[in-house]
């Protein structure tokens, strides 16, 4: 009877565990900061594609290790003046990314300390609400840069889920005229993976099983 027990505490023990990620979940938010309005984005009554979008910062919580708000740097302009990250994104092809420098992390900075972008993020849209105002929400799956997902402790092999994505534009004419994002939001969270979590589970399962049959 100790025994089973015994084994009822390993597997609630590991459930909270598994559980644990979920109630504090790591989150990468890229963010326009004082980039201020730029880029181009155009809507074809159905899609948006936007380029040279301005990323002017990265705020990141609930990770192993630095956590805080960090500045990115790049290639893009924005009424902020200075040089920024790059967002890219395309709803018809279903592709979005982020280049830049996280100078903060040491990200992206060539020998000399100046910035040579590489990718931030890199991942696909899975649904979407685009209108002539932005890209209201989307979901997706992405992946961080590795150089990024070291400096935070985290796993580089583990994909991302962007959520709460917010892009809003001004200037979009009935005419197709590109118009310019002025503000950017998106938030990704880590995403479990499934196979360990499955993995685990069976093994407990056999476990359980197997020290019922003893008894």
């Amino acid at each position: 009877m100790f025994a089973k027990l015994k084994m009822l505490g390993v597997a609630a023990a590991a459930i909270v565990l598994m559980a644990a990620p979920a109630t504090a979940a790591t989150v990468i938010d890229f963010t326009t900061g004082f980039a201020g309005e730029g880029g181009t984005i155009s809507w074809d009554g159905s899609n948006l594609i936007g380029s040279n979008i301005p990323i002017g910062g990265v705020s990141i919580t609930g990770a192993p290790t630095n956590n805080g708000v960090f500045s990115v740097s790049g290639t893009s302009t924005g009424q902020g003046g200075g040089t920024y990250g790059t967002l890219s994104f395309n709803t018809n092809t279903d592709v979005i990314s982020i280049s830049g420098c996280i100078p903060g992390l040491l990200i992206g900075l060539d020998a000399n300390g100046n910035c040579a972008p590489v990718e931030l993020m890199s991942g696909t849209f899975t649904s979407y609400t685009a209108t002539a105002n932005g890209l209201l929400n989307a979901l997706g799956e992405d992946m961080k840069n590795t150089d990024l997902l070291n400096a935070i402790n985290w796993p580089s092999t583990l994909p991302w889920e962007f959520f709460g994505v917010s892009i809003a534009t001004a200037g979009l004419n009935p005419n197709g005229t590109p118009g310019s994002v002025i503000s950017t939001d998106i938030r990704n969270t880590a995403v479990p993976e499934p196979a360990t979590m499955m993995l685990l589970g069976t093994g407990l399962l056999a476990a359980f099983r197997a020290r019922r049959r003893q008894a």
